[in-house]
């Protein structure tokens, strides 16, 4: 069996692990690294990669998240393209030019998301929740003066989100700023299920970009509904960890891992940004909570960022997931929140728990390591595709 591996050159998160997986798995590959300017054109990168596919024979071309440029040269030769996502939303322009492409096999980690592209009959996505090289982050031990450096009651890795919603909103006649506060203001508070979509109906949409054009008849500036219900997730999603940080820093040490900073965030110790491989781990490692706030745009998935802290032995307190949920036992291997207050209480709980807190820990670790290795999923992935 011989793979074509695309590798996204400006990195991706997972690589590193799943070519270690496909060594223990037997499986040959030759990897392909490119940056592109613009995902869907690229001449340079299309009459190469053509060339490096005729160059040989193999059973299937493989990548960490979705490029539309692979799937059309897959097509061209009728060679299968396999593509697994850690992204949510995908970030590609016009991906529905492509993606019903028939050499294609396109993994999802958010059991919503490949629902919905399902419903509009793409047949060839599917649902995979992601993976985690357990024997990596076991061999992993930070120093003691490494654990001084990382430790802290409560570490956050990740984005603040700055959103566009302010930008689009500013431009709005009355009643469509209304109604989107509204809806911001009603999904705050739901934790699980992510009905903005529904909401932001085509007349809304339109009767927006039409006060646009109101304002500057020249515009060729277009909001779509994906674009605003990206900017309202983000916008949702940097209130709760701007708020939630800011509750817990009053009472504990906590350290936040971003290249972003926020002048509403007091007393959080700013550690800029972490290194996934090295650093990521030490932290979760020797933090006392981990606390994941996912992106509200992401319905149903496990975040990457869940399965690392767990892999790593860290203890995990995150907003309710369904699928974190189905896999793992709420107060057992995880602990879960409904609210902003219900997070702020469990973690002064936990805080105070020392060996409940490490047994939860450990069993978190052992329920990811038994369900998520990057074998058994790509296993499960080479057999949907029809590659033994």
């Amino acid at each position: 069996m011989k793979f074509l591996i695309f590798e996204w050159a400006a990195g991706t998160f997972t690589y590193m692990d799943m070519v270690d997986a496909f060594d223990k798995m037997c499986i040959s590959y030759r990897t392909v690294s490119y940056q592109f300017a613009d995902k869907n054109n690229d001449e340079f990168f299309t009459d190469r990669f053509m060339k490096v596919l005729k160059d040989d024979s193999y059973d299937a071309v493989f990548s960490v998240n979705y490029f539309p440029l692979v799937s059309k040269c897959c097509h061209e030769l009728s060679v299968k393209y396999i593509s697994w996502s850690y992204d949510n939303p995908l970030d590609v322009p016009d991906i529905e030019l492509t993606l019903g492409l028939p050499e294609n096999y396109v993994f999802l980690f958010d059991r919503i998301q490949t629902e919905g592209y399902r419903r509009k009959g793409y047949n060839n996505v599917y649902h995979m929740p992601l993976a985690v090289n357990c024997n990596r982050l076991d061999r992993i031990k930070p120093t003691k003066r490494e654990s001084e450096l990382y430790s802290a009651d409560v570490s956050f890795v990740g984005k603040l989100y700055e959103s566009m919603f302010d930008s689009y909103r500013d431009l709005m006649n009355d009643y469509c700023k209304g109604y989107v506060d509204a809806l911001v203001n009603a999904q705050s508070k739901v934790y699980g299920y992510y009905f903005v979509d529904e909401m932001l109906t085509g007349s809304l949409v339109d009767e927006i970009n039409n006060h646009f054009i109101e304002l500057e008849p020249t515009t060729s500036f277009s909001l779509s509904k994906e674009a605003l219900s990206y900017a309202i997730a983000s916008r949702i999603t940097r209130n709760e960890r701007l708020i939630l940080l800011n509750l817990l820093a009053k009472r504990m040490k906590v350290n936040i891992y971003s290249w972003e900073k926020h002048d509403l965030l007091q007393n959080v110790n700013y550690m800029g940004s972490a290194d996934y491989y090295d650093q990521m781990p030490k932290i979760f490692k020797t933090s006392r909570i981990n606390l994941n706030i996912t992106l509200k745009i992401s319905q149903s998935g496990i975040p990457l960022r869940v399965m690392d802290i767990l892999g790593s032995g860290g203890f995990l307190l995150s907003n309710f997931q369904p699928e974190l949920a189905e896999y793992f036992t709420d107060g057992e291997d995880v602990v879960l929140y409904e609210s902003i207050e219900d997070a702020y209480e469990k973690a002064m709980f936990y805080i105070n728990n020392d060996d409940l807190r490490e047994h939860i820990a450990r069993s978190g670790h052992d329920k990811v390591r038994e369900l998520f290795s990057y074998e058994r999923q790509l296993g499960k992935i080479l057999e949907i595709s029809g590659i033994e």
